[in-house]
């Protein structure tokens, strides 16, 4: 840079040589050099950005192509129940059947009373006793101390049982003793059954009384097709394959469940992708578009590996599967405008009437890859670390970096440029001062001269 300092007194000399000559010299420069560079780099960007929106659409289709170009797809399942005493879920993968069930028991938990109390706070018993809760064989045995109140010993219960037994305090209104302890399992079956012992046979609770029973643990019982099945608990996963079975209520009649294919749920994840198919073709059209009418043209306009990714997918969803199918046997359409349409209930029904059919022109197998298969081949391929879109992206980074580099030298070479220019017209500026002072004092002379005559 300058010495600004010895440069401070620009254009006193002449009065024309000045910064402001220089910065107008200077503006020029950078609208001729510095402006179009700031063009191609802000063109260089957006073309980076457009790019990453196309790869992530493009990952996208690749994820979305998974289970259509497999055999996953074609698991997928769906439940329909008869009867209201039991609902059901289905897994993707389970055997396509019918089957009946009844529901002849449902599980429940034990539940046990103790004798009444006249109040919350009142003392249980007035001698330390050791209590003993028995559920599955395993004992759980813990002091009560004299002078524990009955609020007291709801707590003692549920802590030492650590979330086996749930404790609660209720008034039953009785006139006399209405506080009582319930005290119920927290998992059901019939090895959840509540047996009590004390310590010197002194049972201060009643709980092995008969009357304190309020329900007994059992396990659930069904039926299924004729055979009959027993689970501790009314959600039941295990007996029928895939099927997780909720038991609502006793049968008072047969449920039927059905179990079949669920191609409305294939159908919409084949919407699904011929929605995204659109969109990227869409995407694609509109950045590699030209309007002879008004000269718009888009951010790829002319690009061939941009164009090339449109051409590709067009050309691989119009082929021939090795089955010699094509697409549009299935609903499934490309029109010449390149959009994609699909035909739900042409699609329905022929999954309806032979689903291999479908599953080979899509799929196909190791050797011979069906359409999605290999569209999803060529999404890997290209979108892969490597590949020709990582490449490509690569090339437009580096494309910026350049422009970027280019203009940082240009700026030098600009400034460069007018430190030179500002100290030339410093030293021209100094000649004129000089040039201007001998003239001054030669004109005063003249002048001295001319006034003696």
């Amino acid at each position: 840079m300058a010495d600004m300092g010895a440069l401070s007194t620009l254009g006193l000399g002449s009065g024309v040589l000045n910064y402001d000559i220089i910065d107008k010299l200077k503006a020029v420069d950078q609208d001729a050099i510095i402006a179009p560079l700031d063009k191609k780099i802000e063109n260089g960007q957006n073309k980076e950005q457009v790019f990453q929106d196309i790869v992530t659409m493009l990952n996208d289709m690749e994820t979305s192509l998974f289970e259509l170009a497999g055999p996953v797809l074609y698991g997928a399942r769906s439940i329909d129940v008869t009867g209201s005493d039991i609902t059901a879920t289905v897994l993707d993968g389970a055997i396509t059947q019918e089957v009946d069930v009844q529901v002849k028991q449902l599980a429940k938990a034990d539940i046990k009373q103790t004798k009444g109390f006249a109040t919350a706070d009142t003392v249980v018993t007035d001698t330390d006793t050791d209590m003993t809760i028995t559920i599955d064989g395993v004992d759980t045995t813990f002091t009560v101390t004299a002078g524990t109140t009955l609020t007291e010993l709801k707590d003692q219960i549920r802590n030492a049982m650590d979330g086996q037994v749930n404790v609660t305090l209720l008034n039953t209104g009785d006139s006399t003793d209405p506080y009582r302890l319930i005290l119920k399992t927290t998992e059901t079956g019939a090895n959840q059954a509540m047996s009590f012992s004390f310590s010197n046979d002194n049972d201060f609770l009643d709980l092995t009384a008969t009357s304190a029973s309020l329900q007994d643990a059992q396990d659930a019982i069904i039926n299924v097709d004729g055979v009959d099945i027993t689970r501790s608990s009314n959600t039941i996963n295990d007996a029928i394959n895939g099927v997780t079975l909720t038991l609502n209520s006793v049968s008072t009649s047969t449920n039927h469940l059905s179990i079949t294919q669920d191609n409305e749920g294939i159908a919409d994840k084949v919407q699904a992708f011929v929605d995204q198919y659109n969109e990227l073709t869409t995407k694609l059209s509109n950045v590699t578009k030209y309007d002879p009418e008004t000269k718009e043209t888009g951010v790829f306009q002319g690009d061939s590996t941009i164009e090339d990714i449109k051409r590709k997918l067009t050309t691989i969803v119009s082929e021939i599967a090795p089955n010699g199918e094509i697409l549009a046997n299935f609903g499934i359409e490309v029109d010449k405008d390149g959009v994609m349409s699909f035909d739900r209930s042409v699609f329905i029904n022929k999954l309806e009437t032979d689903t291999e059919i479908i599953k080979a022109t899509f799929a196909g197998d190791t050797t011979t890859p069906g359409i999605f298969a290999d569209l999803k081949s060529y999404l890997e391929d290209a979108t892969k670390f490597g590949g020709t879109l990582s490449k490509y992206d690569e090339y437009l980074k580096d494309n910026v970096k350049n422009l970027e580099d280019q203009k940082t030298k240009a700026l030098e070479r600009i400034d460069s440029k007018y430190e030179i220019m500002a100290k030339q017209f410093m030293a021209y500026d100094a000649m004129i001062a000089k040039m201007n002072a001998s003239f001054n004092t030669l004109s005063m002379m003249i002048d001295v001269q001319v006034a003696k005559k």
